[in-house]
């Protein structure tokens, strides 16, 4: 998963180079790749150049992993777990690298989610929720509507305060999580996304030092996507009662 966050923002293969370290470039070794457990046996650090390995890999690595446990245990093996895996391929790796353009300003560009990776989640959307739904037409509704949702209101704020007031990226990725979730989770999706931004706002404006900071807005898609992936039901009762 770090090598899709890491390299899709910044257009380079995700299969050549193999993984190597960013500091003295020597090639990580297969028993140094081991998810979570190689940072923890190596220190956080190098094998070679004992530069810091940062713990963002490991916490990547932990999240995923339980976000695949927690789909094998909600949906068991099918057709479901393989849509609930490709989404949070998606949302992790984009959210993510979302976070991180916000931080290192240096190595990625501010606010970008990959192209790439939102063609592999409409492709992969649509397939997947044809085969668990049965019908076209659901990833074809929630990926129109995601798109539009975001898309409309931010050309209004464009058009009156003359600046841009959302990523474009962040409005495809609604579309690609309304493929995966279909339309009633867009509002969802749109509310929840709004209300996590908000509360992380406010108190980054209350405690932290930067607070010229650009916040990136695709993390919390991406939360609100997998939150409606394994709460659907209880999501659907709050929100419209059923």
């Amino acid at each position: 998963m770090n090598v899709l966050i890491h390299r899709l923002p910044r257009n380079l293969s995700i299969i050549k180079p193999a993984s190597h370290c960013t500091s003295c470039g020597e090639y990580v070794r297969f028993f140094d790749n081991i998810p979570v457990l190689s940072w923890v046996i190596l220190g956080g650090r190098c094998r070679f150049c004992k530069s810091k390995i940062s713990l963002m890999y490991p916490i990547t690595e932990l999240l995923t992993g339980l976000l695949f446990l927690f789909s094998y245990m909600r949906f068991g093996l099918g057709a479901e777990f393989v849509l609930a895996v490709c989404l949070i391929i998606v949302t992790v790796s984009a959210g993510f690298a979302d976070l991180y353009s916000a931080i290192d300003t240096e190595n990625f560009e501010c606010g970008i989610i990959p192209d790439s990776l939102i063609v592999f989640g409409l492709i992969s959307g649509f397939i997947t929720s044809y085969i668990v739904h049965g019908n076209i037409l659901f990833p074809v509704y929630g990926a129109a509507v995601g798109f539009l949702a975001l898309y409309i209101p931010a050309m209004l704020y464009k058009m009156v305060r003359k600046r841009e007031g959302m990523g474009f990226g962040d409005i495809k990725l609604v579309s690609v999580c309304g493929a995966f979730l279909g339309l009633k989770s867009v509002f969802f999706l749109v509310f929840c996304s709004a209300l996590l931004g908000a509360v992380v706002g406010i108190l980054w404006q209350l405690t932290a030092r930067r607070k010229d900071m650009m916040i990136p807005f695709g993390p919390f898609i991406s939360a609100a996507a997998i939150i409606y992936l394994f709460f659907e039901t209880r999501m659907d009762r709050l929100l419209y009662g059923v």
